[in-house]
């Protein structure tokens, strides 16, 4: 088999034993394939994955080591760490900017991209981060409460900001066309809506960001691919 027959795989957690579905990080990386229509399949078998990151199996990992989902894979090559398979996969698949300055605007706004959905979900967490938000609802609250306070208008002001820079923000968030990026802060906006309806219903000062998630949200692909049985919701904490 060639390297262009190659199926792609991405492993991230599915549904948890007696638990809900949940789209996760690994939602970054499924809309990249939706959009440009990549097939790939997904393994989300939680004990395939404990098996293969979080046991003595995962000393025996083939090629370059991967510490956690998610986690892309196409033969023998693998790759971890979501901005990182985001990135990697814009290339791949050119949703890639087309100037050397855009590349570099393109990897800040990724990584500040998941810096906020990666505080969001620690303000789930605010007693112990790897244990579930289940098992501190209590405790955490305030961290939640927190988060909504006195940092999510924060960094959706920035990312307002980011959008208005690049020709007013009517458009895409890099350069004149669909990037990596785009997808990425899609995905952010809509995580956003639904964890913290009412602030963003209430927040008036990001329109460009409301529009541009409707205006992402439309795209033939995506638009199918939110309609189907494939796009799992989300769980309803930790911006998951």
């Amino acid at each position: 088999m060639s390297s262009a027959d190659e199926e792609w795989v991405l492993y991230y957690w599915g549904t948890p034993p007696g638990g809900k579905p949940f789209c996760g990080r690994g939602e970054f990386v499924r809309l990249i394939f939706e959009e440009t229509g990549v097939k790939f399949r997904e393994v989300g078998d939680h004990e395939v994955l404990k098996n293969m990151f979080f046991s003595k199996e995962m000393e025996k990992q083939e090629g370059f080591p991967s510490f956690a989902p998610p986690m892309i894979q196409r033969g023998k090559f693998r790759l971890s760490q979501t901005p990182v398979i985001c990135s990697y996969l814009g290339k791949q698949f050119g949703l890639w900017p087309e100037s050397e300055e855009d590349q570099w605007h393109a990897q800040q706004l990724n990584n500040t991209i998941h810096d906020f959905i990666a505080e969001g979900r620690l303000a789930f967490h605010g007693r112990n981060n790897v244990e579930s938000y289940y098992t501190q609802k209590e405790e955490t609250q305030p961290y939640i409460d927190r988060f909504v306070a006195t940092r999510l208008s924060r960094w959706l002001t920035c990312l307002e900001t980011a959008l208005k820079a690049n020709k007013g923000g009517q458009g895409f968030v890099i350069g004149d066309k669909l990037t990596y990026v785009d997808l990425g802060l899609l995905h952010v906006l809509r995580a956003t809506e639904a964890q913290f309806p009412d602030a963003w219903a209430s927040n008036d000062s990001i329109p460009l960001l409301k529009a541009f998630k409707d205006r992402l949200s439309a795209r033939p692909n995506l638009a199918a691919y939110f309609k189907s049985d494939r796009c799992t919701p989300f769980e309803g904490n930790s911006m998951m």
